[in-house]
């Protein structure tokens, strides 16, 4: 009977241990209190003017986390709305408050690059002023302070937004707008019996989407 009851001891000890080793293994299980979701609202930075943001830990190493974030912006402006779509990936360094974050993304941005073209060359015809569309590569480095547990995040970054795609056309434009093809000539005629004499610069005048090296960004967010 003594050999039953150490042989059913010694396989509920082996059993058991197997349990704690395959619960260690499953995401999740930690024994730390650091949490894993973020909201934050973005000034400048990565959208170009502002974005609301949702960031996620999707992995956690030794002494850094690797983060997901997306984010949308969108606001009227005079000539047209502003909307922004930041995504991307960023890596927080450090297990106390203070870290270096660094970060890679891309973002959507509409509305972020003005037109010069005289307003009454279109007359009351919104939809033919042109607005600035691009996708953005959008690197980012910076200092973070967030104690990883929950409360306030606060951050001051630096985002260059590097032109990947612009999706305005300027001979598109002219063809829609006013049936001529020639970006040079300085007569255009809108299609209403009138011609507007207007020299049209098609470096500053149209709403092409530039590189922006000098732009920074202010977070402030909170963790859950």
């Amino acid at each position: 009977m003594k050999i039953e009851k150490n042989g059913c001891l010694r396989i509920g000890q082996k059993i058991g241990f197997l349990l704690l080793v395959l619960l260690a293994g499953i995401p999740g299980v930690s024994q730390t209190k650091s949490t894993k979701s973020v909201i934050t609202l973005d000034l400048a930075g990565s959208s170009g003017i502002y974005s609301l943001n949702g960031e996620y830990e999707i992995r956690q190493l030794k002494n850094c986390r690797l983060n997901a974030r997306v984010g949308f912006g969108y606001g009227p402006l005079t000539d047209g709305d502003f909307v922004g779509i930041p995504i991307g990936f960023n890596l927080l360094t450090g297990t106390k408050k203070h870290h270096l974050e660094l970060g890679l993304g891309t973002s959507y941005i509409k509305g972020l690059e003005k037109s010069h073209i005289p307003a009454e060359l279109f007359g009351n015809i919104q939809e033919l002023r042109p607005k600035s569309e691009a996708i953005y590569f959008v690197p980012t480095v910076g200092y973070r302070y967030d104690n990883l547990i929950g409360g306030l995040i606060l951050k001051i970054y630096y985002s260059p937004l590097i032109t990947v795609y612009d999706f305005f056309d300027k001979e598109k434009f002219l063809n829609q707008a006013f049936g001529y093809s020639n970006s040079n000539s300085s007569s255009y005629n809108t299609g209403g019996g009138f011609t507007h004499n207007y020299e049209i610069d098609p470096n500053y005048s149209f709403p092409i989407a530039k590189n922006r090296f000098g732009n920074f960004g202010l977070t402030i967010g909170y963790r859950f």
